[in-house]
């Protein structure tokens, strides 16, 4: 195990995107996958693969990318090294995470193939929901990302976080309350 950590790390050091991306697709994959074989119990025939290749596309290319750069952004934050970590909480949470979220449902309803005004429209249907549950979730895990986690693990240690998230994320956006099997034990 020790050898598979120093060979993502040697990754990270010297393909720094590259394997965020690959690793972050393949949590967001797993998160669809999680959610359609555990929650949903879909079995292998119902299983839906192009959902859970969307959630390897959005996460792989977009997230990724978008979040690496972003945490870079917030390095430039100064000041006492106890208090960082709270700044860049708050300029995360209160400037970026709602922007990002919408952009990630809105991308998301692209990626199934909708049109521009419909995933305009299921954003504004689904994004308050949706967006209650982060305000719940993603600042606990960006205080201990800020706080204990170097910069170049960051994107991974939120993607690792995320997957928790993508489950969710999956479940909230893709599933219709008709789908869901409920075990009456």
């Amino acid at each position: 195990m020790a050898s598979i950590f120093r060979a993502y790390q040697r990754l990270l050091n010297t393909r720094p995107l590259a394997t965020q991306m690959i690793s972050s697709g393949v949590l967001g994959a797993s998160g669809d996958a999680i959610c359609q074989y555990i929650i949903e119990r879909r079995t292998h025939q119902s299983y839906d693969k192009w959902r859970t290749v969307r959630f390897f596309v959005l996460p792989c290319f977009f997230i990724a990318p978008v979040l690496s750069k972003w945490l870079v952004l917030l390095e430039r934050v100064k000041g006492h090294p106890k208090i960082v970590p709270l700044k860049k909480l708050l300029i995360d949470q209160i400037c970026y995470a709602p922007f990002f979220s919408a952009s990630i449902i809105f991308n998301l309803r692209v990626l199934e193939g909708h049109s521009l005004t419909e995933s305009k429209d299921m954003l504004v249907r689904d994004f308050w929901n949706i967006y209650q549950h982060s305000i719940k979730y993603w600042p606990c895990v960006q205080l201990v990302n800020f706080y204990l986690m170097p910069l170049n693990f960051r994107v991974i240690f939120v993607q690792i976080a995320a997957l928790a998230w993508n489950t969710f994320l999956s479940f909230k956006t893709q599933t219709k309350l008709e789908d869901v099997v409920i075990p009456l034990e």
